[in-house]
């Protein structure tokens, strides 16, 4: 009597029944890996990335959810709420900082005095001046670059 193939292999360790492998094209695990569980910054940050319609000088607008907060600090700030207040000045201070900077090192190296007085321009200059004073401040900074880098080739 001879025995036929299947009944000739044998069981053991690292040989499992052929009856319960898995069956080829059947993935072991049919649901896939679970989720990764939201980050709470990453939430935070595409919820502010996202957009709401808002009505501005009467005209219907779509802003992220991020400029729409800092409107509303801003109106408040503007209106005498003292907290929203204290919690502006700081962060336009800050803001005003960092664009000097930036501009500074954009332009090269620049003496301290240069930077203090264009954070006091910025600070004092109002809303239809501030392109403006930004544009004529980066001018300024372009011009001294290229005098500097002449007086260097010199």
């Amino acid at each position: 009597m001879g025995k036929n193939k299947i009944d000739s292999y044998e069981v053991g360790y690292g040989k499992p029944p052929k009856a319960t492998r898995f069956k080829k094209g059947v993935s072991g695990n049919p649901k896939g890996r679970p989720k990764k569980l939201p980050d709470f910054g990453d939430e935070l940050l595409r919820e502010a990335r996202s957009l709401i319609t808002i009505s501005d000088n009467g005209k219907r607008i779509r802003i992220s959810k991020h400029a729409g907060v800092m409107k509303q600090l801003i109106h408040k700030a503007l209106t005498g709420h003292i907290n929203a207040t204290r919690i502006y000045l700081p962060l336009i201070e800050q803001a005003v900082e960092k664009f000097v900077e930036r501009a500074a090192l954009s332009a090269g190296p620049q003496p301290t005095d240069a930077a203090f007085e264009m954070y006091k321009q910025i600070m004092t200059a109002d809303d239809e001046e501030l392109d403006e004073t930004i544009k004529t401040l980066l001018d300024e900074m372009e011009q001294r670059e290229r005098e500097r880098k002449e007086g260097e080739t010199k």
